[in-house]
């Protein structure tokens, strides 16, 4: 197994996430043999001879959960789908955690489990979709263990949850409903996230959208990801102005034109035009994702509306399958760093240095006086049309290329670059000035 920049023995990594259920600590491959002979002589009161059984009972479930999700078919419990959804998604951070749940004696009702691994993936896979970093994430399943080995059965779940909903830094926060859904409306899905992983999060609205209507969860066999509106879009799906194809290329890549088939069709029905493909996803199509779209385009063709109505449509399922708590909204207290290498409006809006609503003013010469209207998502709403940056609606009136950050000012006169600066010279409240005055 590839863990990190390691090569580890699928079985010394079993011990080592075992290692890490029992001592509620994050502890690194290479040093999984001398802190387990420290724990088992100085710790653990438990004779080896005692322990060894306990141990085999857990690796044999623990092997049962791998090759259950190794399977193309076939329903798995919560347990599995973990597994899967982890292998699928490249990484084994949640395994400690499922182990520490399934411990001999600690004997937790079926129900908590799920609702626990249901919090945790929600915790993990939204800060995918974000993009955020994950070096710090097996830290607080360590925490999350130590902190509750001893908690009362009834009492876990929730203390668990209340957790994860407590964090509140960009390395390990839970993202809540507005990010996500904003994030999701124009992320370029296709391109932005890993094949296994964007296949993984489509497979699990398919197995939603079945669970409606008590069908088996979908085949696990690697299935094709097709864009509806085709790649090659302008062969046979022409628009009539440069924004008009502006528009439709904006949206090929997003989740709402993406859906599994069960083989890939040719390249020439695939990117031919939408009556002939539409017949063809109707003949072969057993995908209920596919299903949806096919049925709504009976009477009309398939465009950016629709990738649009589609996009909130999947992104709703996302959120139901893997909800936060009521009320969670996912703020930390340190913007500077959740903007990371690069900043966007949105993060200074959440710093309060600029807030929905604000006018934005050119201050190019030949547009003096043209103004735009920031929205509380971080989008630029410019003569009625909505735009993601502030170059893109630069680029608008320009019909150039164009850095927005220079071309718009605010209300005071400062220019978009100007308060960004702020932004990244700014100490979070929360953190103390290196040279405080008096």
């Amino acid at each position: 197994m590839s863990v990190g920049r390691n090569l580890v023995s699928r079985s010394s990594l079993f011990l080592n996430q075992w290692l890490v259920s029992r001592t509620g600590e994050e502890v690194s491959p290479q040093a999984t043999f001398n802190r387990f002979k420290s724990w088992v002589e100085l710790e653990s009161g438990t004779k080896m001879a005692d322990l060894l059984p306990v141990i085999k009972h857990q690796a044999q479930q623990y092997q049962s959960w791998t090759e259950a999700a190794a399977q193309p078919s076939g329903s798995l419990d919560a347990a599995g789908m973990a597994f899967y959804r982890m292998r699928a998604s490249g990484v084994e951070v949640l395994k400690p955690l499922l182990v520490w749940l399934y411990e001999p004696g600690r004997n937790l009702p079926v129900e908590a489990i799920n609702q626990i691994v249901q919090a945790a993936e929600s915790w993990l896979y939204r800060r995918q979709m974000l993009r955020l970093a994950g070096s710090d994430l097996g830290r607080i399943i360590a925490d999350i263990i130590a902190a509750n080995t001893d908690a009362p059965t009834d009492e876990i779940g929730d203390r668990v949850i209340g957790h994860l909903a407590r964090l509140n830094v960009t390395s390990t926060y839970w993202p809540g409903d507005e990010e996500v859904r904003q994030t999701l409306t124009t992320e370029a899905a296709y391109s932005r996230y890993p094949r296994g992983r964007l296949r993984m999060f489509l497979e699990a609205i398919e197995d939603h959208y079945r669970a409606e209507t008590r069908q088996p969860q979908v085949e696990r066999k690697n299935y094709p990801i097709e864009h509806l509106l085709p790649r090659k879009w302008s062969d046979t799906w022409p628009v009539e102005t440069p924004e008009a194809a502006e528009e439709r290329q904006a949206r090929v890549h997003r989740l709402g034109n993406l859906t599994l088939l069960t083989k890939s069709l040719n390249s020439k029905i695939s990117n031919g035009p939408w009556p002939a493909k539409r017949a063809a996803l109707l003949r072969h199509n057993t995908i209920t994702l596919t299903g949806r779209v096919v049925g709504k385009t009976e009477h009309h063709a398939w465009d950016e509306e629709g990738i649009d109505d589609r996009t909130s449509e999947l992104v709703n399922a996302v959120l139901e399958i893997w909800p936060v708590p009521k009320g969670h909204h996912g703020k930390v207290v340190d913007p500077q760093t959740k903007a990371s290498d690069w900043v966007e409006l949105k993060h200074l809006i959440e710093a309060g240095l600029l807030k929905g609503g604000d006018s934005l003013v050119a201050t190019h010469r030949d547009f003096k006086g043209k103004q735009a209207v920031l929205m509380p998502d971080g989008a630029i709403d410019l003569d009625g049309k909505r735009y993601t940056s502030p170059s893109a609606a630069a680029k608008a009136l320009r019909k150039k290329a164009t850095n927005g950050w220079y071309f718009w000012a605010v209300g005071d006169g400062r220019r978009l670059r100007d308060v960004r600066t702020q932004f990244q010279s700014a100490v979070p409240a929360d953190q103390p000035q290196l040279f405080p005055t008096e």
